[in-house]
């Protein structure tokens, strides 16, 4: 009886430690803005500058194009293509304040903190977008897949209509 006791309580610590020391990139779950500070590699970047906004699309079992953009406040963006998409691979390129600014507003403008955190069901086969957005001490991270809202297809598309196009340079990969 005691065994069993010692081994549950072990996993359940060995869970948290885990929990405590790893970051899931792929939580749906809104996250204060200190905890999205975060180094940034590659060119440009800075330890001190912080998530502002991310946007992901994931792959289906069609030809969706899969990748993962992310924005810090100096302008300084990552990019990373994964599949059916015209850059794969890591690069980085920086956002114009007036880019990021138009992002922004439009987040303002459809009232994304206002949208659910989920729009998903039993579905396996269709692709998800999350986008992120942290503004005015507030953030907040929406993954959509099922029943998504047209205003956020919307945000989503405009927010590639403004940033794939952008100056991406490749990110030799670090070995």
């Amino acid at each position: 009886m005691i065994l069993p006791t010692i081994l549950s309580f072990a996993l359940v610590l060995a869970c948290k430690s885990k929990q405590d020391t790893t970051q899931d990139s792929s939580s749906n779950t809104a996250t204060s803005s200190t905890e999205q500070s975060t180094p940034v590699q590659g060119v440009g970047g800075t330890t001190a500058d912080s998530l502002v906004m991310s946007i992901e699309r994931t792959p289906c079992f069609g030809a969706c194009k899969a990748y993962r953009l992310h924005v810090y406040r100096s302008g300084y963006a990552t990019y990373e293509g994964r599949v059916n998409v015209e850059k794969v691979g890591m690069h980085d390129a920086r956002i114009g304040r007036d880019t990021l600014d138009a992002i922004l507003r439009e987040a303002e403008r459809i009232g994304f903190f206002a949208l659910n955190d989920v729009y998903d069901s039993q579905v396996t086969d269709l692709p998800s977008t999350t986008i992120y957005v942290a503004l005015d001490k507030r953030d907040k991270r929406v993954l959509g897949r099922v029943g998504t809202p047209p205003k956020f297809k919307a945000f989503a598309e405009y927010i590639e209509e403004l940033l794939l196009p952008m100056a991406w340079k490749p990110i030799p990969p670090q070995h």
